[in-house]
C-alpha cells in the first residue's frame, strides 16, 4: 500500500468542521449519508458498495451547510485492504472540530465496538448511530443504548436508516468526545509511554499513533520515516522490536485480541436476549439453500435462467425489437433522414428496404462544392456511419433496453442479500484461481460496469488477489452494454443453446486464465471473512432509484463514447482509410477467425470500446452475412477483447502502466487465440 501524508488535508479532500460517516461494511452508512446530504449513492445489501469516499453537504437548519463524507466500510483501522486505508487516512487527518458518525449494526454490536475503541483511542469527537434497530428487536435483543452512551461518553442514537427513523436526531446532535481508554498488557503500556517521547504531534492522540507503531502498520511506519530523523526512527523501531521480544507473540494479534475481547465484553453488557427471535421460515430456508453445496448451485441455475428470460428474452428480444424495428428504423430515422434531405439538398436517392427509407443511397449526379459540403454534413448525422442512424440507434434502441433490464435484475439481487451468499457458495471454486469468495462481488458488479468493478477490487485483502481480479475483469467479464449486444445476437441468431456454449467457453477461459495467473503471480490468497447480512425483502423504491442512477451514468458516459466512435468511423471512411485497415486485418479476421471481411470494422471499433465492437456485428447479422458459427466466433472473440478506454485508464491508475500493458497483450492473445480455435472446432462440428 502506498504511503500517505496523514497531515495533508488537501490530499484527502477534508476540511475542518465536517461530518465523517464511518462503520463496518454493510451497516447502512451510505443510506444515512444519502438521507443527511440529500444526495443519492448506490446502496446495496452486500459489503463493498462504497470503495472510495463520497462528499456532500448537510443542511443544518438556519446554520451554514456542513460538509459530510461517506467512507468505505472498515473492519479495522489497521488496514488490510486499500479501501480500509482510505477510511483510516481520513480519520487520522480529522480535525478536532470534525464530527464522527459511527454507524453500527445493532444486532452485531461487538463488530462495530471494535472500531469504536480505536476511534476513542484517537481522541476524536462524534456520536454513534445504532442502525438496524428493528432487526435487533426482531431477534429478541434488548439494547441499553443509554448505558453504551455512558461507557463511551458520546450520544448513542437508535436508527432505522431505510425508513429514515432517528436520522433527524443524528443531524441535530453535536456529539461529544469519545472518552473510553482501553488498558493493554503492562508491557504494551510501558512501550506506549516510551514511544510518546519520539512520535510527532498529529491531530489524533499520541497513544493511537503508538499503537499503530507497535502493530507494525506499514504505511504509518513509512510515513514516520519522512517525519522524524533516522536516529529517532531507529529508536522507535528498537522499542517495537524489544516489546515484541518481551511479549513473545505477534504484537498486532495481541492488540487486536485485546480490543476484540473488550468489544465482546461491552456488547454483552449492552445487549441482552429477552425473547426468542421471530421465526422467518421462508427466509431461513432460502438462506440455507443459497449456501448449500448442492442445492445452492440449483438455486444459482434458477437465478441465471430467470435473468436470461428477463434480460435476454424480454430486454434483448421484445424491447429491442419494439424500439429498433418499430420505432427507430420504421418511424424516427426515416423522418430525420427526410428532414436532412430537405435542409441539405444534393442529388441522391435513398435505398428502400421493405418500403422503408434507410441511410444508404445512390448518387444521381456529380456534386458541386456546396453539395459536397451538404453531403458531408448529411452523412455525418444520417449516413451509414451517422450519429443518429448508427450511434444513437445502437445506443438507445439496442443496448439501452438490455442495460435497463440488467440493472433492474442486478438491483433486485443486491438488495435481496443474495450476493454475499453467492460468495460463500463459490468460495471453493475461487480458491482454485488464487482468490476467495469475496472476489465474487467485483466479478458480478463487472457485469454492470467493469470500470467500477476494477475499483471495487480494492475490497480484496492482498495485492495478488486484486491483480488477478483486475486481469479477469479485463479478460472475461462483459459489461452490461457489451452483454446487451451479445445477448441480442445470440438470442436472435443461435438461441439458448448458443448462449450456453458461449457462456461455457467464457467461464472456462476465465477459470483457466485465473488458475495460471494464481500459479505465476507471487503472493498468498486470504481466507474468506465477510459479513453475511440477512435476506431482506428488497425496497422497490431503492431498486428503481438505483436503476435510474445507473442509467443516468449510461447515458452520460456510454452514449458520448458511441457518438465519438461513430465519428471516428465516419472520418476513417471519408478518407478511405477504413478500407486500408480492414485489408491489413483481413488475414487475421477472415483467415484465422473465419469471419466476413466486414468484421474487421467491428473488431477495429473493439479497440475503442468492446461493446461498440460487438454492436458492429449486429449490422452483419441483420444483413444475413453471418452464419450461426460466425456469430458464436465473433461474440466470443469480442467478449474476451481488450477493455474499453475508461476501464483501461482505471486499470493503469490502479495497477501501473507496466502491469497494465502486460495484461492488455495477454488479453489480446487469449481473445484471438480462443476465437481461432473455436472457428476450427466449428468447421469440424458446426452448430
Amino acid at each position: 500500500m502506498p504511503s500517505v501524508d496523514f497531515t495533508s488535508n488537501s490530499a484527502l479532500l477534508t476540511e475542518a468542521g465536517q461530518c465523517i460517516v464511518v462503520g463496518n461494511p454493510n451497516v447502512g452508512k451510505s443510506v444515512i449519508f444519502g438521507h443527511l446530504s440529500r444526495q443519492y449513492v448506490v446502496v446495496s445489501n452486500y459489503p463493498g458498495t462504497t470503495i472510495t469516499f463520497t462528499k456532500g453537504w448537510m443542511k443544518m437548519g438556519d446554520k451554514a451547510a456542513v460538509r459530510i463524507i461517506d467512507t468505505p466500510g472498515i473492519n479495522n483501522l489497521l488496514p488490510n485492504s486499500e479501501d480500509e486505508m482510505v477510511t483510516r487516512n481520513i480519520l487520522v487527518s480529522a480535525s478536532p472540530s470534525d464530527k464522527i458518525i459511527q454507524v453500527l449494526d445493532t444486532k452485531n454490536l461487538a463488530r462495530g465496538l471494535f472500531i469504536t475503541l480505536q476511534i476513542s483511542e484517537m481522541g476524536l469527537s462524534g456520536l454513534m448511530a445504532l442502525n438496524m434497530w428493528d432487526e435487533a428487536r426482531l431477534r429478541g435483543y434488548e439494547v441499553d443504548h443509554k448505558r453504551l452512551s455512558e461507557v463511551f461518553g458520546v450520544p448513542c442514537v437508535p436508527t432505522i436508516a431505510i425508513h429514515n427513523r432517528g436520522l433527524r436526531e443524528l443531524k441535530r446532535n453535536e456529539g461529544a468526545r469519545f472518552k473510553y481508554q482501553l488498558k493493554y498488557h503492562a508491557i504494551i503500556e510501558r512501550a506506549l509511554i516510551d514511544l510518546s517521547e519520539f512520535l510527532p504531534a498529529l491531530k489524533v492522540s499520541i497513544r493511537s499513533l503508538g499503537l499503530m507503531v507497535l502493530s507494525g502498520e506499514k504505511t504509518f511506519l513509512e510515513f514516520l520515516k519522512e517525519k522524524v530523523s533516522p536516529s529517532v526512527m531507529k529508536k522507535i523501531l528498537a522499542i517495537r522490536e524489544e516489546t515484541a521480544m518481551r511479549v513473545m507473540t505477534d504484537l498486532r494479534l495481541m492488540i487486536d485480541s485485546t480490543r476484540m475481547a473488550e468489544a465482546d465484553r461491552i456488547a454483552r453488557m449492552i445487549l441482552s436476549q429477552v425473547q426468542e427471535p421471530q421465526r422467518r421460515r421462508i427466509w431461513n430456508g432460502l438462506e440455507k439453500t443459497a449456501t448449500h453445496p448442492i442445492a445452492g448451485f440449483g438455486l444459482l441455475a434458477g437465478v441465471l435462467f430467470l435473468m436470461y428470460q428477463f434480460v435476454g428474452v424480454l430486454g434483448a428480444g421484445t424491447l429491442v425489437d419494439l424500439l429498433e424495428n418499430k420505432f427507430f428504423n420504421t418511424m424516427l430515422n426515416p423522418v430525420i433522414i427526410q428532414w436532412f434531405d430537405r435542409v441539405l439538398p444534393f442529388p441522391h436517392l435513398h435505398n428502400l428496404e421493405q418500403g422503408i427509407m434507410v441511410p444508404g443511397y445512390v448518387r444521381m449526379a456529380a456534386f458541386s462544392l456546396p453539395q459536397e459540403v451538404f453531403r458531408f454534413i448529411h452523412d455525418f448525422f444520417v449516413g451509414e456511419y451517422g450519429a443518429v442512424t448508427m450511434a444513437l440507434t445502437y445506443g438507445l434502441a439496442i443496448i439501452f433496453p438490455v442495460v435497463a433490464t440488467f440493472f433492474l435484475a442486478f438491483g433486485l439481487l443486491e438488495d435481496l442479500g443474495y450476493l454475499p451468499r453467492l460468495s460463500i457458495l463459490l468460495n471453493g471454486l475461487f480458491k482454485k484461481i488464487g482468490l476467495n469468495g469475496k472476489a465474487v462481488l467485483p466479478m458480478v458488479l463487472g457485469l454492470g460496469c467493469d470500470t467500477m468493478a476494477t475499483l471495487t477490487a480494492r475490497i480484496l485483502d492482498t495485492k495478488k488477489e486484486r491483480l488477478i481480479t483486475t486481469f479477469l475483469l479485463a479478460l472475461a467479464v462483459p459489461c452490461s452494454a457489451q452483454l446487451a449486444v451479445i445477448l441480442f445476437l445470440l438470442q436472435g441468431g443461435v438461441g439458448l443453446r448458443g448462449v450456453l456454449i458461449w457462456a461455457s467457453i467464457v467461464i472456462l477461459v476465465l477459470f483457466a486464465a485465473g488458475f495460471l495467473a494464481s500459479k505465476l503471480i507471487k503472493g498468498d490468497a486470504s481466507p474468506l471473512i465477510m459479513e453475511v447480512p440477512p435476506l431482506r425483502l428488497p425496497s422497490l423504491r431503492n431498486i428503481v432509484i438505483k436503476t435510474f442512477a445507473r442509467m443516468e451514468w449510461y447515458l452520460k458516459e456510454v452514449i458520448p463514447i458511441f457518438l465519438l466512435g461513430t465519428a471516428m468511423l465516419f472520418i476513417l471512411n471519408e478518407i478511405h482509410f477504413l478500407g486500408v485497415l480492414e485489408r491489413m486485418m483481413r488475414p487475421l479476421v477472415t483467415g484465422w477467425l473465419g469471419l466476413p471481411s466486414d468484421a474487421a470494422e467491428a473488431i477495429l471499433m473493439g479497440f475503442f470500446r468492446r461493446d461498440y465492437g460487438a454492436a458492429g456485428f449486429i449490422r452483419m447479422f441483420e444483413e444475413g452475412s453471418l452464419s450461426k458459427s460466425q456469430i458464436l466466433v465473433g461474440v466470443t472473440t469480442i467478449t474476451l477483447f481488450v477493455p474499453c478506454i475508461a476501464n483501461a485508464l482505471v486499470i493503469i491508475k490502479e495497477r501501473g502502466i507496466r502491469t497494465s500493458f502486460k495484461m492488455f497483450v495477454i488479453v489480446l492473445l487469449v481473445a484471438f487465440g480462443t476465437g481461432g480455435l473455436l472457428h476450427r472446432i466449428l468447421l469440424w462440428r458446426p452448430l
